[in-house]
């Protein structure tokens, strides 16, 4: 009997370790802000070289300022390297908001590899005093079609 209750109490610390250690999370995954819930983009081939380019963001709590500073399109090279094919181009922002969302249509050429980096934006008004936090961002690669 006393060894039935050492092992069930042994399997019970173990799976309770268990637990807590998978319940915890990992150090690089952890993006705590007072700004941003959430961010990201996607590149999505449309068809006859065209891509969509389509970003998202929301703010924790109302947002003064919320969306896409700038952002920026690159082609891939037969080397692997990365080269900018436009400008910085303006993104779109909203004010007075918890989310934002809109897309572009970037015209590239069929066969070719692309990717987006933009510079998210939030601004907001916290125990009265005015902060910005930007957030960088890389998409995927998308081969245009």
């Amino acid at each position: 009997m006393k060894k039935l209750i050492s092992a069930l109490l042994i399997v019970s610390i173990l799976m309770c370790s268990t637990v807590a250690l998978a319940a915890l999370p990992d150090n690089d995954e952890i993006q705590q802000s007072n700004y941003f819930q959430s961010y990201g983009m996607a590149v999505t081939a449309i068809g006859s070289g065209k891509l969509r380019l389509t970003f998202s963001c929301s703010a924790v709590g109302t947002a003064d300022v919320l969306g896409v500073a700038t952002f920026f399109v690159q082609k891939k090279n037969s080397d692997g390297s990365w080269s900018d094919v436009t400008d910085l181009i303006p993104g779109s922002t909203k004010t007075n908001t918890t989310s934002h969302s809109f897309s572009k249509i970037f015209n590239g050429v069929a066969g070719e590899t692309y990717r987006c980096k933009c510079v998210f934006v939030c601004t907001k008004t916290i125990n009265g005093v005015v902060g910005t936090e930007t957030k960088s961002y890389t998409s995927g690669k998308k081969t245009a079609n």
